[in-house]
C-alpha cells in the first residue's frame, strides 16, 4: 500500500474482490466513464470491461474506498490509456485528485510506458490534480455523445514519460 504524505489518502493494487467497488464507481459516473458504460451497466458488461484493464488501483482513505485508476491498451507501442474515476462527493473528488500525480509516478516507474493517454468529456470533473498542466491536448472530438440532453465534446490528452520526468523533478526540486 502506498501512502500520500500530505493526507490520509492511500492507494493499493486492485484485486478481483474490488469489482463491486468498480461497478459502484461506474454507476456513479454513468455515462461519463465512457469505456465502462458505453455498452450498458449490466454487471456482466462492467466485469468484461474491467477484465480488459492491464492494471488498476483503488484509492481510499481510512474510512472508505474513494476512487479508482486503471490502465488499459498497453502493448508493443509502449502507450497506455489511463482512466481515473471517483465517487461523486467532494471528499472523494479532492482526495483522488491529490494522489493522482503519485499514481502517475508509479505507473511510469513500474513499466516501459512511453506515453499515457487520458480522455474526458468537456464537463467532467478534473481529477488530475497538480499534474493537469503536464498533459497536452492530443485531439478533440466535437459533439461526441449526448449527456443529460446536451452534446458534449470529448478530448484526448497525452503525457510522455519525458514530460512527466521534467515536471515531477521540478516539483521534487522545489520541495527539497
Amino acid at each position: 500500500m502506498q501512502r500520500n504524505e500530505t493526507s490520509d489518502v492511500t492507494w493499493r493494487l486492485s484485486t478481483p474482490s474490488d469489482i463491486q467497488f468498480a461497478y459502484q464507481v461506474a454507476v456513479a459516473n454513468d455515462p461519463r466513464w465512457w469505456r465502462a458504460c458505453k455498452n450498458g451497466l449490466s454487471p456482466r458488461t462492467v466485469i468484461e470491461v474491467a477484465q480488459s484493464f492491464a492494471a488498476g488501483v483503488v484509492i481510499s482513505n481510512e474510512a472508505r474506498d474513494l476512487g479508482i485508476a486503471v490502465l488499459s491498451e498497453t502493448g508493443a507501442a509502449g502507450t497506455g490509456m489511463l482512466d481515473v474515476w471517483s465517487l461523486q462527493d467532494s471528499e472523494a473528488i479532492e482526495s483522488v485528485s491529490d494522489i493522482i500525480p503519485e499514481i502517475l509516478g508509479a505507473a511510469f516507474s513500474a513499466s516501459n510506458i512511453r506515453a499515457l493517454y487520458f480522455e474526458r468529456f468537456e464537463n467532467d470533473v478534473d481529477l488530475l490534480g497538480y499534474s493537469r498542466p503536464w498533459w497536452k491536448l492530443q485531439i478533440e472530438y466535437p459533439d461526441f455523445a449526448m449527456i443529460q440532453g446536451k452534446y458534449e465534446n470529448r478530448t484526448c490528452w497525452v503525457m510522455t514519460r519525458s514530460d512527466f520526468e521534467i515536471h515531477s523533478s521540478s516539483i521534487t526540486d522545489s520541495v527539497a
